[in-house]
């Protein structure tokens, strides 16, 4: 009875403390990390936007009026509601280059679809496509947390050319 009296020792009243503060800092390491994942996986995904828009922009503009061009000798874009670039996209979803994700045209963007209805498609004065481009991905570590996905959109421009200016 005398033992359970007596006062305790510096080291039995810090049993287990240690523990504690590994917990803590396992937890504040696994945040920094999710952190530094995610946050690079969205610069890349935002990055992969921008480069999809520009080549579906680039993809656009090569669909000269061939007629006006040999006719006015003047470079024209032909209004197609932005089939090219629609097709460019999906080709490159197909192929499997789209990492984490899929893109598709931003369908509020534009007005080069019928009736000229937003497509994601904007021409612009005679010889200019601007081109705007969702891509949706999910995070690696924060979906753990039912984060879901995550949309970025980026525009890319392009300006067609011929060989005769």
């Amino acid at each position: 009875m005398r033992a359970l009296l007596r006062p305790r020792t510096r080291a039995e009243r810090e049993q287990g403390s240690v523990s504690f503060i590994l917990i803590g800092w396992a937890i504040l390491l696994w945040v920094l990390l999710a952190v530094v994942v995610d946050v690079g996986l969205a610069i890349s995904q935002r990055e992969r936007a921008a480069d999809l828009a520009d080549q579906a922009a680039r993809a656009e503009a090569q669909n000269l009026n061939l007629n006006n061009l040999r006719t006015a000798g003047t470079v024209a874009i032909v209004k197609d509601g932005c089939e090219r670039a629609e097709t460019y996209l999906t080709n490159k979803s197909v192929v499997g280059t789209v990492h984490y994700g899929s893109a598709s045209l931003d369908r509020t963007f534009g007005n080069e679809g019928p009736a000229d209805g937003p497509d994601g498609c904007r021409l612009g004065p005679g010889d200019t496509v601007t081109v705007s481009v969702d891509l949706t991905y999910s995070p690696l570590i924060f979906n753990i947390f039912g984060v879901g996905t995550i949309t970025v959109r980026e525009t890319g421009t392009a300006t067609a050319q011929s060989g005769t200016q």
